[in-house]
């Protein structure tokens, strides 16, 4: 289903204004439409006026019952036929005295006379004549006339009754009126499209520190950056000092939170170390492994626990971490302490693969593995890296490769399960996959363990960064 309201505020404020602009414009239309219209209407009646009033100026009755008007009118579109504009001239019976050239073969409504001294003004149609100002369905002129009775003075009352008529041709009006339509359409949907455009510009501009301020945010989550700046409007400034003032004391709880706990953990295991050392002096043979092995797991729970809490992949705040200098710390220290066993390393990490993390995280975990890989490969390890893409985030992945048995095919679909110990399966492996497997779901990133087709075990790690 299509969603009819925007995710986005530049999207929303957008549409409000696409709405009002789209009710706005139409009624102003509209308004201006009628407003032009009873303009015309007014000038065309003030026209009749004028004329049949003039027409009456000019009319002498030579005897009772006969009105004169000259031929020829001072105003040549009354002499014109098919000028549109007529005059006429009747009696009290509506027989017609008189009427101007234009008016041949033109139909005058109603001969009945008004009441005398009435000024009758009226749209006239032809019979059967539809008419929406510009439509027309007929091939007979609809007019507007202006109809005056007069009593002129004479012996005979009756006799002295006479209707002037003055009638114009709506036909010029109604295309006056569809033209000023059809330019105030133009001009209404140019606006409407030029509002358009200077609205989604203003929005831009008006929006533009939102998106500044969460692209800012976000190269402080990738590790670009440590505090936002306060180059802001007024409105984000506060808001930009007081996330500033959440990220520094975020960092100080975390940092304050790691030396609490390893301040812990050393005096923990200064008590437990006597203890252990103190175990030779114990000659029951029995109680002894058992307070060794009980020493030993405490000391492991303790270490355990402390990666775990330290570990920094819940933090939105990252930190940018090169992976292959990362690797070269750890393949060196691991060349000293396997040198018995002749191992060649083999780093083919990309040069600019990048960690979106903390490095203590990223040494932990990749320390981990290698130890494990050195521990049980036989001659080589090799570690190297690939990017991965998905719809959250972009990943990196990377291999520990070694030449060892590998961990058994039964177990790599549990060994990473919580509260499974890798060191029920295999003496001396102790907790640190453990850890490993904490920090490295702590990033929603994953591990796997499998063999490739040379039959060389492969540990697969994939974590949120960039190559």
């Amino acid at each position: 289903m299509v969603k009819l309201i925007p995710s986005s505020l530049t999207g929303r404020l957008f549409v409000v204004s696409m709405l009002v602009i789209a009710l706005f414009l139409p009624l102003a239309g509209l308004v201006l439409e009628q407003a032009y219209s009873n303009s015309l209407d007014r000038r065309l009646q003030e026209q009749l006026k004028i004329q049949v009033y003039g027409l009456m100026g000019l009319a002498d009755e030579l005897e009772p019952g006969n009105l004169w008007l000259p031929e020829r009118l001072p105003d040549e579109n009354f002499n014109q036929i098919g000028s549109g504009r007529y005059a006429q001239v009747t009696d009290s019976q509506g027989n017609v005295l008189w009427q101007s050239q234009s008016a041949i073969n033109i139909e005058f409504p109603n001969p009945i006379p008004n009441v005398p001294g009435e000024l009758n003004i009226e749209d006239i149609y032809p019979p059967g004549q539809f008419i929406f100002e510009s439509l027309i369905l007929s091939d007979k002129q609809s007019i507007e006339s202006t109809r005056v009775t007069v009593i002129w003075d004479g012996p005979e009352e009756s006799e002295n009754i006479y209707t002037f008529v003055v009638a114009e041709s709506l036909i010029p009006y109604i295309a006056e009126k569809k033209s000023f339509r059809g330019t105030l359409l133009f001009w209404l949907g140019g606006l409407g499209v030029f509002l358009l455009v200077i609205d989604g510009l203003a929005l831009f501009w008006a929006l533009k520190p939102l998106k500044r301020l969460a692209e800012d945010i976000r190269q402080i989550e990738t590790g670009n950056s440590q505090i936002l700046n306060t180059e802001y409007p007024t409105e984000l400034n506060l808001v930009a000092k007081n996330l500033n003032a959440l990220i520094s004391h975020e960092q100080q709880q975390r940092s304050r939170y790691r030396n609490t706990l390893q301040d812990l953990a050393h005096s923990l295991k200064t008590p437990l170390s006597v203890l252990k050392s103190s175990l030779s002096k114990i000659g029951n043979t029995e109680l002894k492994n058992i307070q060794e092995e009980n020493i030993s797991r405490m000391m492991n729970i303790i270490s355990y626990q402390l990666q775990r809490a330290v570990s920094a992949g819940t933090s939105p705040i990252k930190q940018k971490v090169n992976v292959k200098t990362c690797l070269d710390k750890i393949l060196s220290a691991l060349s000293k302490v396997y040198y018995d066993k002749n191992i060649i390393f083999k780093n083919d990490i990309d040069v600019s693969c990048t960690f979106f993390g903390d490095e203590n995280d990223l040494l932990e975990i990749m320390g981990n593995v290698c130890d494990n890989a050195c521990k049980y490969g036989n001659s080589k390890v090799t570690v190297q890296s690939n990017f991965v893409t998905n719809f959250d985030q972009t990943n990196i992945s990377i291999q520990v490769i070694d030449n060892g048995p590998g961990v058994p095919e039964k177990l790599q679909t549990v060994i990473f399960q919580r509260g499974r110990r890798l060191d029920e399966y295999n003496e001396g492996q102790g907790i640190g996959l453990s850890v490993v497997s904490d920090i490295i779901s702590s990033y929603k990133g994953t591990i796997n363990i499998s063999s490739n087709d040379q039959k060389l075990n492969v540990v697969e790690i994939t974590l949120p960064g960039t190559i």
